[in-house]
C-alpha cells in the first residue's frame, strides 16, 4: 500500500514533514515520524522555529495529508539541525491508546490526552491515576492560567491524540513547582 510505503521511507530517510487531519482540526503538525504501526503514528514534533516541541501518537486513520520537502521545511529542518538534539524519546508498544497513554506517562510523569472529535480546543494533561478496558483516570493540571489541579475520567473511544514532552506541558509543568 502506497502510505505504508511511503511511511517506511519517510522514517528511513527522518524526514521533516507536515501532518494534518483536517476533520478532526485545523492545526498541522510539523514532526519527523519515529514509528508508525497498524493503526498510529509516533512523531518527534518540532516548532516553526526547529526547536524539539514533544512526542505524539495520532490515529492513522485521521490522516488527510503528509507533505515533505519543500523551502518552508527545509529551512525549519535547518534550524533544527543548529539545536542540541532532542532528548531520549520512549519505547512505546503502538497497539492501542490503552498501551501507550501508560507508558509515556510512565516515561514522563504525565501525559495529555486529546479528545477532538469531541472538541477540538480541549486537552486534559496530567498524571494516570488509574484505567480499566474502557475508560482513563487523570489527575490533570489545568491550564497555565488556572493551574486548578482536578481529576477528570474520559472514554479511550473518544482520544484521537496523546502527547508529551512539549514546550507548553514543561511550562506547566514548571509552574506546578
Amino acid at each position: 500500500m502506497l502510505l505504508e510505503r511511503q511511511l517506511k521511507e519517510l522514517i528511513v530517510r527522518q524526514a521533516l514533514v507536515e501532518v494534518n487531519r483536517e476533520e478532526l482540526t485545523e492545526d498541522c503538525m510539523t514532526a519527523v515520524i519515529i514509528e508508525e504501526a497498524m493503526n498510529f503514528l509516533y512523531l518527534r514534533r518540532y516548532t516553526d522555529e526547529g526547536q524539539y516541541d514533544g512526542v505524539a501518537v495520532l490515529r492513522k486513520d485521521d490522516l488527510s495529508r503528509i507533505q515533505w520537502g519543500g523551502r518552508e521545511r527545509d529551512a525549519i529542518a535547518r534550524l533544527i539541525s543548529r539545536n542540541p538534539p532532542p532528548p531520549k524519546r520512549p519505547k512505546l508498544r503502538l497497539e492501542s491508546f490503552r498501551t501507550i497513554i501508560p507508558e509515556l506517562n510512565a516515561h514522563f510523569g504525565y501525559v495529555t490526552v486529546h479528545t477532538e472529535e469531541l472538541d477540538p480546543d480541549i486537552c486534559h494533561t496530567g498524571e494516570l491515576l488509574d484505567m480499566d478496558s474502557e475508560c482513563l483516570l487523570l489527575h490533570q493540571y489545568g491550564s497555565l492560567q488556572s493551574l486548578d489541579r482536578s481529576h477528570v475520567m474520559l472514554n479511550f473511544a473518544d482520544i484521537t491524540l496523546v502527547e508529551s514532552d512539549s514546550i507548553y506541558e514543561r511550562t506547566l509543568l514548571s509552574l506546578q513547582e
